[in-house]
């Protein structure tokens, strides 16, 4: 059986797929109608769901914003995130992408103490653009809703993730999301300098599972 994106009058067009998922259609060739075709629904045939695209933490090593590499507990060795520390992470957007749905950015990070109540709030600063030389990046950049969340037991696996955010011009695949991600002031009840470790930073997309036909635009004819 053989799935392409199409347009409603049955030709084949990556229009569609770039422009929404609620319009969206394939054409499903296989022997049931002597290849000739038919439309359906994408979310009928092509299975949705999400997936991450991970980050690297990278840091530039000194300045006043820059994370200490510390020991959590053991033999791990983390970044240490005090109020105002930074880092930067690349994230390539992945060509099993579902074209302009939201993405949601969050955190993993733990406390080396035992607060349980107090909130972490990370934010995630971004500029974004398109491969292969059509667009340019925004250095002025976007800052969604800081994500927050009570800081849980000692050692324990927290995930912090923002609302969602939408990139208007996120319509295809190999564009890089830019991210500088660090930690701010709750403005009360911040857990103490020296506890937080950032392990990670990931971006949450919706994925159709399947790759594009061309590796390079116009992607999906």
């Amino acid at each position: 059986m053989a799935i392409f994106p199409t347009d409603p009058s049955g030709g084949i067009s990556g229009t569609d797929k770039a422009a929404g998922v609620a319009a969206d259609k394939v054409l499903v060739a296989d022997s049931e109608d002597g290849g000739k075709g038919k439309t359906l629904p994408l979310d009928k045939i092509i299975p949705r769901g999400w997936r991450d695209i991970t980050g690297q933490i990278t840091v530039r090593g000194a300045g006043a914003n820059n994370p200490n590499w510390a020991n959590i507990g053991g033999n791990f060795w983390g970044y240490n995130f005090d109020i105002g520390d930074e880092c930067f992470m690349a994230f390539h957007v992945p060509h099993d992408y579902i074209p302009s749905t939201d993405i949601y950015f969050h955190t993993h990070w733990l406390t080396k103490n035992t607060d349980t109540t107090n909130e972490v709030w990370w934010q995630f600063e971004f500029m974004y653009a398109k491969g292969f030389d059509q667009e340019a990046f925004n250095t002025a950049g976007v800052t969604p809703t800081p994500a927050k969340q009570a800081s849980g037991a000692q050692f324990q696996h927290m995930v912090a993730e923002t609302a969602a955010v939408t990139i208007a011009a996120l319509t295809e695949p190999d564009g890089i999301i830019y991210t500088r991600v660090s930690r701010v002031t709750n403005g009360a009840t911040d857990v103490a300098n020296g506890q937080v470790f950032l392990l990670t930073a990931d971006i949450h997309y919706e994925s159709d599972s399947q790759a594009t036909l061309n590796k390079a635009p116009n992607f999906y004819t």
